[in-house]
């Protein structure tokens, strides 16, 4: 079972590297999918975010 600690390093390389797509290809080459990842990714990021209390059982 992950981590909440896990699940956040997961959730904030997949927000880099989608951000990373999205920005080294040009405006006319930018694909749906990077986008809705990096929506998926800043969601994911979120939700982890709000539940800090298991993080916080953790430490």
């Amino acid at each position: 079972m992950l981590t909440q600690m896990d699940r956040l390093t997961i959730y904030c390389l997949l927000c880099f590297i989608t951000f990373c797509t999205l920005v080294l290809r040009g405006p006319d080459n930018t694909s749906i999918f990077a986008l809705g990842g990096l929506i998926a990714a800043a969601l994911g990021l979120w939700f982890e975010l709000s539940n800090t209390n298991e993080l916080e059982e953790e430490n």
